[in-house]
């Protein structure tokens, strides 16, 4: 079946020591052919779950930061922050003015990189990405043109290289302007999760060689698949204080439990376990304990 790809919905759930777990909710196969693109699909995943998740934001990459996915959702109260192209159109907010005939003005003078570089920049140390990081932000209230004039909290984040020098602003933007400018960072950061969520799906779940006759059926497979990864996941947050990592991974001591390391250690317990020496052939069930079975199927 010839697709675009898969699109995505995970829930990002903040648990210990400020760690954030990546939980699959659903996914759907875009097809190459059709009028149904991203945008379309995308809908549809976030008004699948609307109703049972509350009090939650939206993380957005840039690809999906278009208006006909964002104005309808800001129009239910959902609260956005996602990173849009660094040649957004942004204007500050209009000045006020006298009384006139006419709508009132929604923008006021637009965001220039002479401007850009007369804001007031901030140096900190952000663990973003998985590490520490020395980032240099600049932050406005501003008006974005391509969302009809919603006043939005504006970010330009620059991180430090390796070669000492600054690498190009990031623009993100957040519908919720009393947020600080590092809050805006730190939780568009949580949306990285799902970058190794998928590397973990393809490598340790089997999703790179997922195979069907119809797309009805891949997508129920790839919910089968991400649900096993959701239940290693939140199993590995239980038994995190007991996991052996030295043995699985002694280069990530300290490291938060994720379910690829999880699944690692599982594949190495299952490796030549015998599944089918407990199967009882007379009632096609299977039978465990039983005395001659490998001692990993015993009860």
């Amino acid at each position: 079946m010839n697709s675009q790809g898969w699109v995505t919905l995970a829930l990002v759930v903040r648990v210990r020591l400020g760690s954030a777990l990546t939980i699959p909710i659903r996914s759907w196969l875009v097809e190459e052919s059709g009028q149904r693109g991203k945008l379309w699909v995308a809908r549809q995943l976030i008004e699948s779950v609307r109703g049972n998740v509350r009090e939650a934001r939206l993380l957005i990459d840039a690809w999906f930061m278009r208006k006909s996915l964002i104005l309808p959702l800001l129009e239910q109260r959902v609260r956005i922050i996602g990173q849009v192209r660094r040649d957004t159109a942004l204007y500050l907010p209009p000045e006020p003015e006298p009384k006139r005939r006419g709508p009132k003005r929604k923008y006021g003078q637009r965001l220039d990189a002479a401007m850009l570089d007369t804001l007031p920049a901030q140096e900190m140390n952000l663990m973003l990405y998985g590490k520490l990081q020395l980032v240099r932000l600049r932050s406005a209230i501003t008006v974005a043109r391509f969302l009809k004039g919603v006043p939005v909290r504006a970010v330009w984040c620059e991180m430090r290289q390796d070669d000492n020098t600054w690498s190009r602003p990031r623009l993100i933007l957040a519908t919720e302007t009393e947020l600080s400018a590092q809050a805006v960072v730190e939780i568009y950061a949580e949306r990285w999760g799902i970058e190794p969520l998928f590397h973990n799906l393809k490598r340790w779940w089997g999703v790179t060689n997922l195979w069907q006759q119809s797309k009805g059926a891949l997508e129920l497979w790839m919910q089968i698949r991400s649900t096993a990864y959701a239940l290693t996941q939140l199993l590995a947050l239980k038994l995190w204080e007991s996991f052996p990592l030295m043995e699985i991974a002694p280069w990530r001591k300290g490291a938060m439990i994720t379910a690829g390391l999880f699944g690692q250690w599982m594949r190495i317990q299952f490796i030549g376990l015998p599944v089918r020496h407990a199967y009882n052939p007379k009632s096609g069930n299977f039978v465990m304990p039983f005395p001659t079975q490998d001692q990993r199927l015993q009860c």
